[in-house]
């Protein structure tokens, strides 16, 4: 039994990158909807909208990305 290690080392890269883009858009959505939810007083309904808006389509992005993920694992959807 011979291992490819190339391709064990490109897979594990490829996996590790898409967990960073994953934690990295799920932080920031994050912070995008906690801030747009504080009352500081500024009169800024407009800004506060576009934060929770942006916030929500960053997390339907990411779950579109889950999806995809998915899709690619199971063999039955190929």
């Amino acid at each position: 039994m011979n291992v490819n290690w190339v391709a064990l080392v490109e897979v594990a890269a490829v996996t590790f990158a898409g967990t960073v883009v994953l934690v990295v858009l799920m932080a920031v959505a994050a912070r995008l909807l906690a801030g747009s939810f504080e009352d500081d007083g500024s009169g800024k309904p407009l800004a506060a909208t576009i934060e929770r808006s942006v916030g929500t389509g960053i997390l339907i992005l990411m779950g579109l990305l889950v999806l995809f993920g998915l899709y690619l694992m199971v063999p039955y959807f190929h």
